[in-house]
């Protein structure tokens, strides 16, 4: 911006002035002043270089700044050529501001002082007046600004070094309006949210662009109207490749500007492959039921909490192929595996929303059932029934030979106080209902007398 010209009175001819101020020796000099007494001290007082300079580089004033760095008086310095006072050159300053200022105007200009290791800010303009002689005059000030600089710099490294780290980071960082508009997002996110370049970023609406699955943002968006901040909310969402994907999200909520709009800053971690890891260490690979890791840790949850809710009935059904080593032995492993797996999805077609499957080992398959003996019996009968039918050779022409099952089941308080021993209850029991001619459900009581030395 162009400074306005100072105004006249601070530019008093000869006759117009009052007695001069006294000088740095204590004496007084007729000799006339080209500034005003007031605003001569308004530039002693200030901290940097000020020098009034005509158009042919004379000294018409320094202030208190100039002559105390340079030890010199102001009449000792007053119509003395510049660049020889304040750089000791005879003839012309390489880059000197004020002839810039002669040339085009107002000028300013940083550079590093070698000679003094600092930062130095110079800058000259036109004042709009002239000297008695009629020539142009020019204030020429000098600031140090080093201070300003390290701390510009101290600013810009440490600037990117969060910038560096916001875009390094594997989870997504996210800035967003209230409404969900992004307006910014590292790499991470990018790739996560499937957005093709920032300059994508202002279109891209996260409340609304994302194809949501069973999750939803309403509870996100009231914990941030209500708390500001929200830990570990997770969606799950289709990409547009049809791949779904699960992230959980922290964030925090600020009001920002006059209106007081809400600006949403979050952190979107992919839980995707680890969900899938996860569901992998539960998961029996061969039948897609849960294995047995899973299973005993979720009975021992299950009978726990009914032991402590006296409301909760809970049993189990230990299931077994009858003749399933006969089976591999005669049609091999392959033809095994393609059994196992139709088993297992038998019995999920007959079994209900909160009973949980699992493939306890071999041939062996425990389901827990949330109900009583007389209902758990019922299930067993329906999942005995599944079996049979649907894994019959005129159901499904690859199954070599019908295939039935027997099933044990124990019930919680009744037959057993703890896990372990419901499942040694069940398993008895299995045995007890191929001992009485196979593909039947046992319910009776079974003792370690009763269970075969060797599995059919």
């Amino acid at each position: 911006m162009k400074p306005a010209p100072l105004k006249e009175d601070y530019f008093l001819e000869k006759e117009a002035r009052g007695p001069a101020l006294p000088s740095e020796q204590g004496e007084t000099t007729e000799q006339s002043r080209i500034i005003s007494a007031q605003f001569e001290k308004i530039l002693d007082s200030l901290p940097f270089y000020v020098i009034l300079v005509d158009s042919h580089h004379n000294i018409q004033f320094a202030n208190h700044a100039v002559r105390q760095n340079l030890g010199v008086t102001l009449e000792q310095v007053q119509g003395h050529y510049c660049p020889k006072v304040v750089h000791g050159v005879d003839g012309h300053y390489h880059g000197c501001p004020v002839e810039q200022a002669i040339k085009g105007g107002p000028t300013e200009k940083e550079f590093f002082a070698v000679e003094h290791g600092r930062w130095l800010l110079t800058s000259a303009y036109p004042t709009g007046a002239k000297t008695k002689e009629g020539l142009d005059l020019y204030f020429h000030t000098v600031r140090d600004i080093t201070h300003q600089k390290e701390a510009q710099k101290a600013l810009e490294v440490s600037e990117n070094k969060y910038r560096r780290l916001f875009e390094e980071l594997e989870d997504a960082i996210f800035v967003m309006s209230s409404d969900g508009l992004v307006q910014d997002m590292n790499r991470a996110g990018l790739e996560l949210f499937q957005i093709p370049s920032l300059d994508g970023v202002p279109d891209f609406n996260l409340l609304t662009d994302l194809s949501l699955v069973d999750s939803e943002w309403d509870p996100f968006m009231d914990a941030l109207e209500h708390h500001k901040r929200v830990v570990n909310h997770e969606i799950t969402f289709r990409r547009p490749g049809g791949k779904v994907a699960v992230v959980s999200i922290n964030a925090t909520m600020e009001r920002e500007g006059k209106n007081g709009d809400g600006v949403i800053r979050g952190i979107a971690r992919d839980l995707t492959r680890h969900r899938q890891l996860e569901q992998q260490s539960i998961t029996d690979e061969l039948t897609t039921l849960y294995n047995r890791t899973f299973f005993d840790a979720c009975l021992v949850s299950k009978v726990k909490h009914a032991q402590d809710d006296r409301r909760t009935s809970l049993s189990v059904l230990f299931l077994d192929i009858d003749d399933f080593k006969a089976y591999n032995d005669a049609y091999g492993h392959q033809e095994g595996d393609y059994l196992m797996h139709k088993i297992a999805q038998a019995m999920l077609t007959a079994l209900r929303g909160g009973d949980v499957a699992a493939r306890y080992g071999g041939e062996e398959f425990t389901i827990i059932v949330p109900c009583g003996p007389r209902l758990a019996a019922q299930v067993a009968e329906r999942v005995r029934a599944a079996v049979e039918q649907l894994c019959s050779m005129d159901n499904d022409e690859r199954i070599k030979r019908d295939v039935t099952a027997s099933v044990g089941v124990a019930s919680l308080g009744m037959d057993a106080k703890t896990a372990e021993k419901l499942v040694n209850v069940a398993d008895k029991r299995m045995y007890e209902a191929k001992r009485l001619g196979k593909n039947r459900v046992s319910v009776g009581e079974a003792s370690a007398a009763q269970r075969p030395t060797r599995r059919a």
